[in-house]
């Protein structure tokens, strides 16, 4: 992931070890743009971070003739995954609030009106016009494959990348789905994100503690716990579905090949409820356990810390390193002398 957002340009700031993280680009890009295999494939969600002039950049290192492969789904449960997903990186702001701050920010035609932060506005970020538009610019729209499976269907997706592979069925989903977490644990997390904000809580020791060190244990929380699905209110499946019609349009009126039925992009508002209930409680087992994964990974985060941090103690130094000091800093006051 941090490959491709280096690729992207949006890697944060903090993150340690830039400069290898660009090698690893550098490598990768080499590595695809030079490779003589009959398939070459690199699959990363956080491509999609990249803007207009980064598309470009990502042209010119991969090839332009470099096919792009999106796979697509329902705006309004797209938005709610994303919401969730967010709550993994310190997100404080309720889902609701959330949801209509994303639609205030960017309008169906792809007009974002507020400045866009980095990494971009999700619905612009999601936008197939404007996939059609900076994408297809920079490698072509007869480049461009959205893949758009069926309802319901969880292999749909497999079985397009083994025929645009030319491969039998040998994909699977994996033993560990990224199961997200039930609505109570992610009020509890989001609870959990407010409070340690609150008292001025740094980004990077989050990131690095919850968001990295404790994911894998809050994947497998989310596997154990009560289900408990998260839902986008009506209003929300509305408005996604005015955005979708206007990029659907866009689509059939650019030369992107079209794998599945764009139709499917729509969803029907009234199985999405007038009104979400927020959950108020969480139970005592998994509130325990969630306590427990943010404690480990606090601990784990400044034991990592500590091993990093140059050491004081002259117990850390043999005898041979101490004398050669010494000799040193004596030389060094008898010149001055």
């Amino acid at each position: 992931m941090k490959t491709a957002l280096t690729a992207a340009g949006t890697l944060p700031a903090f993150w340690p070890d830039r400069d290898r993280h660009a090698a690893r680009w550098d490598e990768l890009a080499a590595d695809f743009a030079g490779s003589e295999a009959r398939c070459t494939f690199w699959s990363s969600e956080s491509l999609s971070q990249a803007g207009p002039a980064r598309i470009q950049y990502l042209a010119d290192r991969l090839g332009a003739d470099t096919r792009i492969v999106l796979t697509l789904r329902p705006l309004a449960p797209l938005l709610v995954s994303q919401w969730q997903e967010v709550l993994r990186r310190r997100g404080t702001v309720p889902l609701e609030e959330w949801l209509a701050g994303h639609f205030d920010a960017v309008r169906p035609d792809g007009t974002v009106v507020v400045d866009p932060p980095l990494p971009m506005p999700q619905i612009h970020r999601f936008s197939l016009r404007r996939v059609i538009a900076e994408w297809g610019a920079a490698f072509g729209e007869e480049n461009l494959v959205l893949v758009v499976p069926a309802p319901g269907d969880r292999r749909g997706n497999f079985r397009v990348f083994e025929a645009l592979m030319g491969v039998p069925e040998v994909l699977a989903p994996p033993a560990m789905d990224n199961a997200s977490l039930p609505f109570p644990e992610a009020e509890m997390l989001r609870a959990f994100n407010n409070a340690y904000t609150a008292r001025g809580g740094d980004h990077p020791t989050w990131m690095f503690a919850m968001g990295t060190i404790a994911r894998p244990r809050l994947r497998e929380l989310a596997g154990r716990a009560t289900p408990y699905g998260i839902t986008a209110p009506r209003w929300a499946a509305e408005r996604g579905n005015d955005y979708t019609a206007d990029w659907i349009t866009a689509v059939r009126e650019s030369d992107a090949t079209v794998v599945g039925d764009l139709d499917h992009l729509l969803v029907d508002p009234d199985a999405f409820p007038e009104r979400v209930e927020v959950p108020g409680n969480v139970s005592v087992e998994t509130a325990g356990q969630l306590i427990d994964i943010a404690f480990a990974a606090a601990l784990d985060q400044g034991r990592r810390q500590r091993d990093a941090a140059p050491s004081d103690d002259l117990s850390a130094h043999g005898s041979r390193d101490l004398a050669r000091e010494v000799a040193r800093r004596v030389r060094r006051r008898v010149t001055r002398r």
